[in-house]
């Protein structure tokens, strides 16, 4: 399983997208207390434009990686509402 983004859940929990490399399968995980958030972070601003493939595939399993105009509730969703100071 590879790590290719993060989503939002319709609460609003944020949970990571994962490609199987083997069958192509999505699939989407919660975020754990013991992840590493600055790789999360890392992930994420890594995803913001993913390849057309990775797009198609998304599509079809109605899945969104958050944009960039949701990286703040990202963030928030990670940190906290003081997120800002965790990024310095």
């Amino acid at each position: 399983m590879k790590p290719v983004g993060l989503t939002f859940k319709k609460d609003g929990e944020l949970m990571v997208v994962h490609l199987c490399l083997n069958c192509d399968k999505i699939s989407c995980n919660r975020i754990a207390g013991d992840d590493n958030t600055y790789s999360i972070v890392q992930l994420m601003n890594e995803s913001v434009k993913p390849d057309t493939d990775l797009i198609a595939k998304l599509c079809n399993s109605n899945i969104s990686l958050v944009s960039q105009e949701e990286k703040p509730l990202a963030l928030t969703a990670i940190f906290g509402y003081d997120y800002e100071t965790h990024l310095k």
